[in-house]
């Protein structure tokens, strides 16, 4: 039987998924800094986590989960970190560009080559692994200064945003071996919505500043209501693309068209009239994707 040839869209499938991820990426990141003009950063981690946890529980209802368990510590660990990044993304989010913030996290990789190094056995590094690490960081050097917008305490979340996000897919990679992808999401929104909510009670009924991790809850109107499950249902729109897309592509692939939500988010940057990046700091964003795509290719 005669079959026509696979068009770019299936035969390229896993690209078009992470590309739909990223530009959801970017339009959540957007939303997000434009609402943190009025909400703490707090309050989006809130509007994040409570957004989701309906759709995942009703998609376990429709179809239970099936898995081994057993090993309630990664879940518990992918929590708390997925919590602790959500609370720097947000935070970060609110005081540095898209594009810097974004940067930031797309240097995950650069950590899970260090933290694998010193965490697994037998895991190595080789000379060619070492110098595209020391490209990402020498890029995290160029961007990582109060001049390029915001103090140094905004850049240093960034980096624990980065580090936070490395081990998070660490812990993500082993629970993933016992556990339904479902739950494993569902464990760091739980825990992104208890700890925002803790957050938030403290802060208002204590009458804290807004911080890093306290927030005076603000009435949203009917409109900011529905922003924020716009920007929950964008974050669901990156859980799942992402994983169709690794479901459908190579690893680093993947990783390498994760990166288009930095140039997603520039273009946004330029539209809403922040500029386009002066040449060091597109230097340094440069030199940390590049880094950050080759340390994840095998050597």
């Amino acid at each position: 039987m005669f079959k026509l040839p696979p068009t770019f869209f299936t035969s390229k499938k896993g690209i078009l998924y992470m590309l739909l991820s990223s530009f959801c990426f970017a339009i959540m990141s957007a939303m997000a800094k434009e609402m943190s003009v009025r909400f703490p950063s707090v309050q989006l981690v809130f509007f994040r986590s409570a957004v989701g946890l309906p759709f995942l529980f009703a998609s376990l209802w429709l179809k239970p989960a099936r898995q081994v368990g057993g090993k309630l510590y990664f879940i518990i660990l992918r929590g708390l970190l997925g919590a602790f990044t959500l609370y720097c993304l947000f935070y970060t989010l609110e005081h540095l560009s898209l594009s810097l913030t974004n940067t930031y996290g797309q240097a995950f990789p650069l950590f899970i080559a260090i933290f694998s190094f010193f965490l697994i056995p037998n895991e190595t590094l080789n000379g060619r692994q070492v110098l595209f690490l020391l490209i990402g960081f020498f890029g995290i050097l160029l961007i990582f200064r109060p001049e390029t917008g915001g103090s140094l305490w905004n850049h240093s979340t960034g980096i624990i945003y980065a580090i936070g996000t490395a081990l998070g897919y660490m812990a993500i990679k082993e629970s993933q071996k016992y556990y339904d992808s479902r739950w494993v999401v569902i464990s760091f929104m739980g825990a992104g919505l208890i700890a925002s909510i803790l957050s938030l009670v403290s802060g208002t009924w204590f009458e804290l500043p807004n911080s890093f991790l306290t927030g005076t809850w603000i009435d949203p109107s009917p409109w900011e209501w529905a922003k924020a499950l716009v920007m929950g249902l964008l974050a669901l729109g990156v859980q799942y693309f992402t994983t169709q897309a690794l479901l459908n592509e190579k690893t680093s692939i993947v990783g390498a068209v994760g990166n288009s939500s930095v140039l997603f988010s520039i273009g946004i940057d330029i539209m809403v009239g922040q500029g386009f990046p002066n040449w060091i700091t597109c230097l340094g964003m440069s030199l940390v994707i590049f880094g950050s795509y080759q340390i994840t290719k095998r050597a």
